[in-house]
């Protein structure tokens, strides 16, 4: 019943991720509130390695478009989301966080999700990868980006890094 009701209704499914982070992050949850940045500030963090950018667009957006260089592709659209989003919250405080979408609605709406449970401080690239009517969005500023195949092996890179650590 609930594999049904979160297929459904996607908003629902973003909420019980988000319920579940919560219990088990509390103990690094923050009090910061989503912080807005401009595309521009977010690549230089993320080239200097002090940020995390998740690209939490569809895989067919990031076939389209390409990813945002150094972000990790991680798909609010699949029903692993949760587990992938809980790796990065296990190895990244939230205020080295960073998320994405294509206008910086998605990224905003997960933003103040994870704010309101507890898990506060996450970056919201509000403009997006194409702007949203008051900027212009990473990709129109010429801001670097790669295939979607070059995001998706960094990404298992970095996931395989853990392993490697630990």
């Amino acid at each position: 019943m609930q594999r049904l009701l979160t297929r459904k209704f996607p908003a629902l499914r973003i909420l019980l991720v988000c319920a579940a982070l919560c219990l088990s992050t509390a103990a690094r949850a923050v009090d910061a509130a989503p912080q807005n940045m401009s595309a521009p500030e977010v690549a230089r963090l993320v080239e200097a390695g002090d940020l995390v950018l998740l690209d939490i667009r569809s895989p067919q957006e990031w076939e389209e478009s390409g990813v945002a260089r150094g972000a990790l592709p991680i798909s609010m659209h699949e029903p692993d989301f949760p587990k992938r989003l809980q790796e990065v919250l296990s190895r990244i405080p939230p205020e080295r966080i960073g998320l994405i979408c294509a206008t910086g609605g998605r990224s905003n709406y997960v933003a103040e999700v994870l704010e309101k449970n507890g898990i506060g401080g996450v970056v919201d690239v509000s403009e997006g990868m194409f702007g949203n009517g008051t900027n212009p969005g990473w990709i129109a500023r010429g801001l670097p980006v790669v295939p979607a195949r070059d995001a998706l092996d960094n990404y298992t890179l970095w996931r395989l890094s853990e392993v490697k650590e630990n």
